[in-house]
C-alpha cells in the first residue's frame, strides 16, 4: 500500500499547487491559446515588414466583438526595433511553433544611454524632456494592454552582448549602474506568454501593473527567461510555470553571479511573484551560492527610508523547482534591508537541490 500513500501524496500536493496558481490568478481563467493549425491569423508579418505597422492596424480596445481575438503570424527572420502594443483588442502574436528560436524581436538600448530629450525613447515609453533611456524605455517589447499572448517566439534586449564578447560597456553603462536593458515589459492584466525565449542581462523581464491599483495577473509556462541581475522584476501578480530561468555569466566580475527575483508587491497586495515546478539553471561559470534567489525591490524607497505597511514589500514564491547549484540564499532589499523572514515575504517550498 505504500505506492497508493504515495500516489494519494503526489495528487494532494498537485491540488495544492494547483490552489496556489488559481489564488495568483484570481478569477481569471486563461483562455485557449491561439492555434495556427485551427484557425488562419488575421495578419501574417514577414522579415522587411513593419510589425509595428500591423500591430497598429489592429482594433483598439472596446472595438472589437466581444470573444475576439486577432492573431498576428510572424514568420522566421529577424524584427529589429521597438515594438509597442498599447490598448488594443485581444490579440496573439505567435512565431514558430517547432522553434521558438527562429523568430526574434531585438533591440539594443540601455538604460544609460543618452538621447535628445526632444526625441521619444520608446513608442510606450517616450520619456520626453529627458537625456538619457532609463530603464523602462530600454524594454524592445512592451505590452501596455490586456488579454495579449506571446506564443513560440524570442524576445531580446543585446545591448549588454558586446560585454561578453569582449568589446566592453557602451556609453553611461557599467557594473555600477546604466547597464538595465529590457527585453520585455508586461504592463496589463491577463497576459499569456507560451513557449517564449526572453534574453537579456539587468532587468530582462518588467513584470508590472498599468497602475498599482490595476490587477496585474501574468501567466508564463513552457518558457525561458535569461539574465543577471533583477531579471524578473516589478509589481505584476506573476505565474512562471514549467519553465526554466537562466542565470547567464560573462557579463559581471567574476564571483558576482547576480540576482534572479526582485518583486516590488504593494504591501496590502498578497501575491507578487510565484515560480513553480521549474528549473534554476546556469551557464558555465558561475559560482556554487554565486547568485540569490531573489531580493525585494523597494521601489522609491532610499536606503533607511522603508516603511513597514506604506513601502512597497516584495513577495515571492519559489515552490517545486529544480534549484542549481549556483543559487544562494535570498538577499537584502535594494534600500538594504537586511533578509529578515519575519518581515520579507520571500519564501521557498519544496525545492530540490544538488
Amino acid at each position: 500500500m505504500r505506492w497508493l500513500a504515495a500516489l494519494l501524496l503526489m495528487l494532494a500536493m498537485t491540488a495544492q499547487a494547483r490552489a496556489q496558481t488559481a489564488a495568483w490568478l484570481g478569477d481569471w481563467r486563461p483562455p485557449p491559446l491561439a492555434d495556427l493549425a485551427a484557425t488562419p491569423p488575421d495578419v501574417v508579418v514577414s522579415p522587411g515588414d513593419s510589425l509595428q505597422a500591423a500591430i497598429d492596424a489592429l482594433p483598439a480596445a472596446g472595438q472589437a466583438p466581444a470573444g475576439r481575438r486577432w492573431v498576428v503570424q510572424i514568420r522566421p527572420g529577424v524584427y529589429r526595433g521597438p515594438l509597442c502594443i498599447r490598448d488594443k483588442a485581444p490579440l496573439a502574436l505567435v512565431g514558430s511553433p517547432l522553434d521558438a528560436a527562429a523568430v526574434v524581436l531585438v533591440d539594443g538600448r540601455h538604460a544609460g544611454q543618452s538621447k535628445d530629450p526632444s526625441q521619444a525613447a520608446h513608442p510606450c515609453v517616450p520619456e520626453l524632456g529627458k537625456p538619457g533611456v532609463g530603464t523602462a524605455a530600454s524594454t524592445t517589447v512592451a505590452v501596455f494592454s490586456d488579454d495579449v499572448q506571446l506564443l513560440h517566439l524570442t524576445i531580446a534586449n543585446d545591448a549588454m552582448d558586446g560585454v561578453r564578447d569582449g568589446r566592453g560597456y557602451g556609453e553611461g553603462a557599467g557594473e555600477s549602474g546604466g547597464a538595465q536593458a529590457v527585453a520585455l515589459t508586461l504592463s496589463g492584466d491577463r497576459l499569456q506568454l507560451e513557449g517564449v525565449r526572453l534574453l537579456g542581462h539587468q532587468d530582462t523581464l518588467f513584470a508590472r501593473r498599468r497602475t498599482p491599483e490595476a490587477p496585474g495577473r501574468q501567466l508564463i509556462r513552457h518558457s525561458l527567461v535569461a539574465g543577471d541581475v533583477d531579471f524578473i522584476f516589478g509589481d505584476a501578480s506573476l505565474v512562471i510555470e514549467h519553465s526554466t530561468v537562466l542565470s547567464r555569466a560573462g557579463r559581471r566580475t567574476p564571483g558576482y553571479g547576480g540576482i534572479v527575483l526582485a518583486p516590488s508587491t504593494a504591501p496590502a497586495e498578497p501575491h507578487g511573484f510565484l515560480v513553480t515546478h521549474s528549473r534554476f539553471v546556469a551557464e558555465p561559470g558561475l559560482a556554487p551560492d554565486s547568485v540569490a534567489l531573489g531580493r525585494a525591490w523597494d521601489a522609491g524607497v532610499k536606503p533607511g527610508t522603508w516603511q513597514a505597511g506604506s513601502s512597497p514589500n516584495g513577495q515571492a514564491l519559489v515552490r517545486d523547482c529544480e534549484l542549481g547549484a549556483h543559487i544562494g540564499p535570498w538577499a537584502a532589499s535594494t534600500s538594504r534591508r537586511p533578509f529578515d523572514p519575519t518581515v520579507n515575504r520571500l519564501s521557498e517550498q519544496d525545492n530540490t537541490r544538488p
